[in-house]
C-alpha cells in the first residue's frame, strides 16, 4: 500500500455545529484511514464556550488521526469580521500547507477557496474548490447584496478565478453546473464533480419499518416538521406556517414541530403573524446526536426556500434517511427533480399560493400510505444521499489529482 498523503481541509463552517459534523466530519472519518487530514475550521464563540463539547470533539479527531485546528469565527461588523477571518485563514493555510507532506488543499466554500488560491501562488499546492452553493447569487436572493454593488462584482471576480484555477470543482447540484457552464463558457464540464449534501444514513432509523408501519389514519398527532436555520432569509418560514394551517384543515390533530437553534421568540412571532397558535407548535434545539430521534417523529418535512439553484438542503437527505416524506418548491437546486424522481413527496411551483399548498396537502395525505409502504424515502437516502458514496467520490477526486496517493 502506498504511503498516506496529507490533505489540508479548510472549512468556514464550524465542526461543533450540526452542519459541520454532517457535511465535513462524516466524510473525513471515512477517508482518514487513507489520508492524513489537517482540519482548519471556524467555530462560533458560543460553541467554543462548551468545554465538554470541545474536549469530546478533540478526542474524536485524535482517534481518527485528524489534526483539528479550530479558529474563532467573527460575525460583526460583517465586512471587517470577514476580512479578519480571511487574514487568519490565509495565515493558517500558508502555515499548514508548507509543513509536512501536504499535497492538496480542500476548500469548503468561497472564503477558504480564496485563501487557498492566494496561498497556492506561494506554495504551488493545488486546491479543490468545494463551492457548496452559488454564494454571490444567493446573497442577492436573500436581499443582502445588490447585483450592481461593488461587493457583488468583487465576489463574481473571485468566483471566476476560483473556478478557473481550481484543480477540481465540487458542486452540490447539476443545476448549478449547468448555470456555471452557461455563465463561464471557457470552463469544461470535466472540471466539475457533483456531490450533494450527503448524510450518515446509518445514524437514522425510519420510525415506520416492518411491523412498526402504521397507516395514516392511526398516526396521531400528524407532525408537520422542519429543521435547521429558519431566520436567515433563505427559508420561507411564513409559507411553512401557511402550509401547516392548510394541513390542519384536513387533519385537525396536526402539530408543527421545529428543530432549530434560531431565536424561539422570533419563530413564535412569525407563527402568530401567519395565524398559527403557539400551542400548536413544538420548538426545540438539538445536538447532532439528538437529531435522528426528533426527525423520526415527523410525518412530513417542509422545505420551502428562496430560489437557490446551487443549494442542496441537508435536511432533505436527513429527512429521507429517517423515512420522512417531504414537500418542497421548485428552484432549489435539484430538490424538485429528486422528489419527483424518487416519489418521496410533493412539489409546488409557488410556496405562497394557498391553492397549490392545499392541493399539495391533499396529494400528500392521499399518497401517504403508498409512499410509506414502498420504502421510497429510505431508498432515496441510501441511493443518492449516502455519506459512504460521497466519501468514495471525494477519494476519487484526490486520486485523480495526485496519482501517488493511496489507491492511485
Amino acid at each position: 500500500m502506498s504511503e498516506r498523503q496529507s490533505v489540508l481541509y479548510l472549512s468556514y463552517t464550524g465542526m461543533l455545529e450540526p452542519l459541520g459534523r454532517s457535511q465535513v466530519l462524516s466524510y473525513l472519518s471515512r477517508l482518514s484511514d487513507d489520508y492524513i487530514f489537517t482540519l482548519v475550521s471556524f467555530e462560533k464563540p458560543a460553541d467554543l464556550a462548551d468545554e465538554k463539547a470541545v474536549r469530546n470533539l478533540k478526542a474524536e479527531c485524535v482517534d481518527l488521526g485528524i489534526a483539528w485546528k479550530p479558529q474563532t469565527y467573527h460575525h460583526r461588523p460583517r465586512m471587517l469580521a470577514t476580512a479578519w477571518d480571511l487574514l487568519v485563514l490565509f495565515w493558517q493555510t500558508l502555515r499548514h500547507s508548507r509543513r509536512g507532506k501536504v499535497r492538496l488543499v480542500h476548500c469548503r466554500s468561497y472564503i477558504p477557496g480564496l485563501a487557498a488560491w492566494l496561498c497556492g501562488k506561494v506554495t504551488g499546492k493545488p486546491f479543490v474548490f468545494d463551492m457548496r452553493a452559488l454564494w454571490p447569487e444567493e446573497m442577492v436572493t436573500a436581499g443582502r447584496l445588490d447585483e450592481k454593488s461593488l461587493t457583488y462584482r468583487g465576489l463574481k471576480w473571485v468566483e471566476r478565478r476560483l473556478l478557473r484555477n481550481a484543480a477540481s470543482v465540487v458542486s452540490l447540484t447539476e443545476a448549478a453546473v449547468e448555470h456555471l457552464l452557461d455563465e463561464y463558457p471557457e470552463l469544461h464540464r470535466d472540471r466539475f464533480e457533483v456531490i450533494t449534501t450527503c448524510v450518515d444514513v446509518g445514524r437514522f432509523t425510519p420510525a415506520q419499518v416492518g411491523a412498526a408501519v402504521r397507516p395514516l389514519a392511526e398516526r396521531r398527532p400528524f407532525i408537520v416538521g422542519t429543521m435547521g436555520t429558519l431566520l436567515s432569509g433563505w427559508f420561507y418560514l411564513d409559507a411553512y406556517f401557511t402550509f401547516f394551517r392548510v394541513v390542519k384543515q384536513h387533519r385537525p390533530d396536526a402539530r408543527a414541530s421545529i428543530v432549530t437553534r434560531d431565536d424561539r421568540k422570533q419563530v413564535l412571532a412569525a407563527a402568530r403573524s401567519a395565524g398559527v397558535h403557539p400551542d400548536d407548535i413544538d420548538i426545540v434545539s438539538a445536538s447532532p446526536g439528538e437529531m435522528p430521534a426528533l426527525l423520526s417523529k415527523m410525518d412530513v418535512g417542509v422545505m420551502f426556500f428562496a430560489p437557490k439553484i446551487g443549494s442542496a438542503p441537508t435536511r432533505l437527505g436527513e429527512s429521507l434517511a429517517a423515512g420522512v416524506q417531504v414537500v418542497g418548491n421548485v428552484g432549489i437546486g435539484d430538490l424538485a427533480r429528486l422528489i419527483e424522481r424518487y416519489r418521496v413527496g410533493v412539489v409546488v411551483d409557488n410556496a405562497y399560493d394557498v391553492a397549490q399548498l392545499d392541493a399539495a396537502a391533499r396529494a400528500l395525505l392521499g399518497r401517504y400510505d403508498e409512499i410509506v409502504a414502498s420504502g421510497a424515502c429510505r431508498h432515496a437516502a441510501e441511493d443518492y444521499f449516502s455519506a459512504d458514496q460521497g466519501a468514495k467520490r471525494y477519494a476519487a477526486i484526490y486520486r485523480r489529482l495526485d496519482p501517488f496517493v493511496v489507491g492511485g
